[in-house]
Formats: structure tokens, C-alpha cells, sequence
């Protein structure tokens, strides 16, 4: 939460079906969940182990056998434990990344009703932990509709999961009835973007591109906002130590420095710092006057947080916010083609903020009540 720090809260991280290679990645996520109470893990299987297959193989999808559905739930409950017994609470465990996808990587391929029919027989032995169905590609509800319908299967789970790709196109980046009907947050937990390049020019660490920037602002952050307007709870990046993420992997080619906070970090960090686990949304009234702004607000800890995304060419200055009650203190925050997460001026009388909006930006702002 210090300054050029992103505010992340949510790690996902790969459950490999070889149970020798779950101690990788104890330290990283040790060192994660020392940040802080609220980080949160997901950990997401891309496959069971290959015996347990109907192609005997890890990669190019493959179903699991029906007779080996309680060793696949007593295998993630190993995880669980396992990395519980490392003192790394596994918060949420996904049945399966992407189950109607089966590349020549790890994959495993389910329907439905498949999905549905494992929850509810074997859900009960994954303990010490919440199951999350089940991240399809594009949100595909015939993949999670089928275990909410079920009354036995819903309540052995406690999260919906799926992935941006197509989720827009398909008409699914919206909110989801059923889940919210039977009160099952919603987590978006894959996506990425790159293509800004346009095949491998070193852009990414030049904080003044304008087609980084465009991609970030345009396609990326406007995802987060919809996301957000479809009382979505999390959003997952793919991932973070990347030439086209939060911070820099040093990969040559594309011009970054390894560690170094990127501008797409700056930007997810609007949210990401200022929107806090166990936030909630809350409604807004904007003016015709605010017409090209893209807000949505939050609540907690004593405060309310607007996130601001302008993607006009022209600023819109001195936008005045109305607070529902009087506040002590107001700050806001701007990322921009020129400006990292950068403190702005406003001025504060009773309960309204005066701010200026930088034109292509996506901004933050903070009222301490």
C-alpha cells in the first residue's frame, strides 16, 4: 500500500496434479499472504493427474473418469491441507481452469452437468476451503447454471468463476441473475491483452506510448469498470510479472525493467489500492454535465471511493462530487499517458469535492468521512 505499490489482493496460482510439485510455490505465497489478512489465494487446477483420465494424458483436455471423482476430491483437499500446513490458507479452489478448452497444455475437459454432479457428490470432502465453478473461457453459464439449479451442489460451493475472453462479445459481460439470485459472488479470474505491439516492438516500458496506454485505458480498465457494473467481486489479471502487466519482467525485447512498476500496473492500481476487500458498491447519480465519465463507487473502512475513468480527449475540470454527508478529507489520485498514480489538488467544503479530470485518464477518489 506504500507509494509505486499496486494495493493487490487476490493471488491465483496453479494446483499441478503431481503432488510433489505443490511446495514451489510455498514461499511466494507465504510472502503474499504476509501483505495482509485480506489477500486472498485461488487456486485453480488445470488438470487431474493423467491416469485418472479417459486419454491418460495431462494435456489436450481428456475427461475425468466418473469412478475417479472422490480421488479428484480428495486430491484437492490434499492441496488444501497441505499448503494449510505450511500456514497458506488456500481461500477459494477452483474445480477446474477452463473446462470447455483442451489445448496441448494441462487441460481437462467437463460439461455442465458433469460439473454440477461433482460438487454435489464429492464438494463436502474439500475442506478448509470454498469451491469455485468453474472458469469457463467466456463465462459460459452452461458450465455454472447447472450446479446453481442444483440445491445440493450450490451450497457446496461459494463462488462463481470465469474468464473474460469472448465474454464481451457473447453478451455475458453483464450481471448474472442465478448468481445473484442464490447470493454467489462472481469472480472474472483470467484475461489478457497485448496486442498494442502489434507483434513485438519494445513499447512496453516506455511510459509515454500511446498505444500502450489506449489498450490499457480503452479495452483494459474499461473491462474492469463493466465488470464492476455487473457486481462482479474480483478481477484476475493474467498476470503480473510481464513486459504487458504490473511490473516488469527485463525481457529485452520489450524494453521493461524486472520489477519495475509498469503504467497498466499504475492504472490497475486505481482499483486495486482504493478499493478495498469487503468494499461494497453503492449507487450514484452523475449529472448530463459528467456525461463522458465512467464512474462507479465503493464503501468501507469509514470512507467512499469514487473510480473515474475519463476516456474523452478533453478534461473535464472542476467536476464537483457530492458526498451523501460531510467529510473530513478528500484525495484523489490520477494515472494518465503522463502521470503514475500521481496525487492531484482538490478542494473540500462540507460534502463536496472539486477535482479536474485529466482527459484520457482513470482517476480516484478517496472521502474519509
Amino acid at each position: 500500500m506504500g507509494a509505486n505499490q499496486l494495493g493487490l489482493s487476490i493471488v491465483r496460482t496453479g494446483l499441478s496434479p503431481v503432488s510433489s510439485e505443490w511446495a514451489t510455490h510455498v514461499n511466494s505465497l507465504q510472502t503474499a499472504k504476509s501483505y495482509g489478512s485480506n489477500v486472498k489465494i485461488l487456486a485453480s487446477p488445470w488438470t487431474a493427474p493423467a491416469a485418472w483420465k479417459t486419454n491418460n494424458s495431462r494435456v489436450n483436455g481428456g475427461k475425468l473418469k466418473t469412478d475417479y471423482y472422490d480421488d479428484y476430491a480428495n486430491h484437492l483437499n490434499s492441496y488444501v491441507q497441505f499448503m494449510r500446513g505450511q500456514g497458506v490458507t488456500i481461500d477459494v479452489t477452483s474445480v477446474q481452469n477452463e473446462p470447455d478448452w483442451h489445448p496441448d497444455y494441462d487441460s481437462m475437459d467437463w460439461s455442465g452437468t458433469e460439473l454440477r454432479t461433482f460438487v454435489r457428490d464429492q464438494g463436502a470432502r474439500v475442506q478448509n476451503t470454498k469451491l469455485m465453478v468453474a472458469e469457463a473461457v467466456n463465462l459460459n453459464y452452461t458450465f455454472t447454471d447447472p450446479t446453481l439449479n442444483d440445491a445440493t451442489a450450490r451450497n457446496n460451493i461459494g463462488y462463481i468463476g470465469g474468464h473474460l475472453y469472448g465474454t464481451e462479445a457473447a453478451g455475458r459481460l453483464k450481471s448474472y441473475p442465478l448468481a445473484d439470485q442464490y447470493n454467489k459472488p462472481v469472480w472474472m479470474t483470467e484475461w489478457n491483452l497485448h496486442a498494442a505491439d502489434g507483434g513485438g516492438s519494445n513499447i512496453w516500458g516506455n511510459p509515454a506510448n500511446a498505444a500502450v496506454w489506449n489498450e490499457t485505458l480503452d479495452d483494459i480498465m474499461r473491462t474492469v469498470h463493466r465488470s464492476m457494473e455487473s457486481n462482479w467481486t474480483a478481477y484476475i489479471w493474467w498476470y503480473g510479472k510481464r513486459y504487458y502487466s504490473f511490473i516488469g519482467d527485463g525481457e529485452a525485447a520489450y524494453g521493461t525493467t524486472a520489477g519495475a512498476p509498469l503504467k497498466r500496473g499504475y492504472a490497475f492500481s486505481q482499483y486495486a489500492k482504493y478499493v478495498r476487500p469487503g468494499y461494497q458498491r453503492i449507487a450514484l447519480t452523475k449529472s448530463s454535465k459528467a456525461s463522458p465519465l465512467e464512474v462507479t463507487a465503493y464503501q468501507g473502512d469509514g470512507k467512499i471511493t469514487l473510480v473515474i475513468l475519463n476516456r474523452s480527449t478533453s478534461a473535464v475540470n472542476n467536476a464537483v462530487i457530492q458526498a451523501p454527508q460531510n467529510v473530513s478529507r478528500a484525495e484523489y489520485y490520477l494515472t494518465s499517458q503522463n502521470a503514475n498514480a500521481a496525487s492531484q489538488p482538490t478542494s473540500v467544503n462540507g460534502g463536496q469535492a472539486t477535482i479536474n479530470v485529466g482527459a484520457r485518464s482513470i482517476s480516484t477518489l478517496v472521502f474519509t468521512l
